[in-house]
């Protein structure tokens, strides 16, 4: 039998079923993840959970056993749950950790786990990078460990009510927005049955479609990019609903979409919760944002006379931004946001329905319509260029980007905290690193105008296709 490897990405391991996650591989992360966590904070009582794809509950079951044969105190969820729910129950119910079965926003055929801490937040790099450490300097006891793993009856617990009902309490007592009609899509994934009920409870008329549960998302990609949304896109504009929000598998994403503006990615959402929360007062100290997200965020701070802190990609790095003291709210491109006041992970359920909040009260097209007016309208992009090892390829070929980004206009600074960009005087900018949940080199560009974010686009895919090939 082939050694088990495990490797930490940006947030969790995620893996194609039967291949790189199988029940062993389940097992292994859990047991190390135990030995680890025990050793360094002490553990008594784990929570673990699981969303609606193929195998999750299987492997639920797996992490629950082997926390079980620890002597700790273990509870499995009663049914497919939102990672931020997750995060919310434990520090409600005082766990000490976590495990979240997932894969998030990745295609059907992946799962993973999501190790998450008894302060409600994502395991650090440090951590993560401990129980990799833990793997490869005990794996044959590891393994030993797990080998006869002992099913036994473990005690389920609902979450979802709680959290419900302390949305609805939160936002009721913050806003009174007039009654708009919601459609919400969670696209089979695992926030069917949330976001819609909490925004009933507050008054809205909500309607959920793609409400049945499914592995294989009925065929889309449980990630609410234009492309799944199209026909929730479709529905506000033709006048059926006054605004849309769509969720991924996970639920800790949000995209929505509203008249005058049509669909709303994180770019485009941030700049307006930052102005909004700004307003009444949540936001005081700073704001942090992924190196990927959008410069609109350093305008509006600049603005607001806040301070911005730029992170690696990856939501725990905004949370650590949050726990440092350095930001009261921050985001990422890719439709997180985490807010200090809440909990220390993104949520897009919650990001949800303070749009709709939002939408209901200043309205999220005249807050974003005023922003644009006085820093200017956004473009964005990203493609995706297939590769291995794609971190180490970007590392590899710095010196040629260096040099092929320093002659592509006014540069004011290269940032090389995450992957390598190029930032530009004119207020453009691109962006290339390895992604850290799929083989895939990814390249990010915003600019004043979609032309100049293409002329940028094409030159560094270019460039990379004859180092590869060349």
């Amino acid at each position: 039998m082939s050694r088990v490897s495990v490797k930490f990405g940006t947030d969790g391991v995620r893996g194609i079923i039967g291949e790189s996650i199988t029940d062993l591989v389940i097992a292994v992360i859990a047991e190390a993840t135990l030995r680890y966590w025990y050793r360094k904070y002490g553990v008594s009582r784990v929570l673990v959970s699981h969303d609606t794809r193929r195998m999750s509950r299987d492997f639920a079951m797996i992490i629950a056993s082997v926390a079980k044969g620890h002597g700790v105190d273990v509870n499995v969820v009663s049914s497919p749950t939102p990672t931020p729910v997750v995060s919310w129950a434990i520090l409600k119910y005082k766990y000490d950790l976590a495990f979240q079965v997932t894969a998030s926003h990745n295609p059907p055929m992946y799962n993973g786990v999501k190790v998450i801490g008894g302060d409600g937040a994502p395991a650090k790099p440090e951590d993560t990078d401990g129980i990799e450490g833990v793997i490869n300097s005990e794996y044959d006891d590891v393994l030993r460990s797990v080998k006869n793993i002992e099913y036994t009856q473990i005690p389920t617990v609902n979450v979802r009510d709680d959290y419900v009902d302390y949305l609805v309490s939160w936002f009721s007592s913050r806003f009174k927005p007039r009654r708009l009609k919601v459609l919400v899509d969670p696209i089979h994934g695992a926030a069917v049955g949330y976001t819609v009920n909490v925004l009933r409870k507050l008054g809205f008329d909500a309607v959920e479609i793609n409400s049945e549960q499914d592995p294989d998302f009925k065929g889309k990609l449980p990630n609410p990019e234009y492309d799944q949304v199209k026909d929730d896109v479709d529905a506000v504009l033709n006048g059926k609903y006054d605004m849309a929000i769509a969720h991924d598998g996970d639920s800790d994403r949000v995209a929505m979409v509203v008249k005058g503006l049509g669909y709303l990615d994180a770019n485009r959402i941030f700049p307006v919760f930052l102005r909004a929360l700004w307003g009444m007062g949540m936001v005081k100290k700073g704001v942090a944002r992924t190196v990927a997200t959008t410069h609109l965020i350093d305008d509006i701070a600049l603005d607001l006379n806040i301070k911005v802190t730029e992170t690696p990609v990856g939501i725990k790095y905004i949370v650590n931004a949050i726990n440092m003291g350095e930001a009261d709210m921050g985001g990422e491109e890719s439709g997180g946001l985490a807010y200090s006041w809440h909990i220390p992970e993104k949520d897009g359920i919650y990001s949800g329905v303070m749009g709709a909040c939002i939408e209901g009260s200043s309205g999220v097209s005249s807050i974003y319509r005023e922003l644009t007016s006085r820093f200017g309208e956004r473009y964005f992009r990203r493609i995706d260029l297939k590769a291995n090892d794609a971190k180490a390829l970007v590392n590899r070929i710095k010196p040629e980007l260096r040099r092929q980004l320093a002659s592509m206009g006014d540069l004011a600074r290269f940032v090389e905290i995450d992957g390598f960009k190029a930032v530009y005087k004119d207020k453009s900018w691109v962006l290339i690193r390895g992604s850290g949940t799929e083989p895939s080199i990814r390249v990010y560009s915003e600019a004043l105008s979609m032309s100049r974010v293409n002329e940028l686009l094409g030159s560094v895919e270019a460039l990379i296709n004859r180092l590869i090939t060349g």
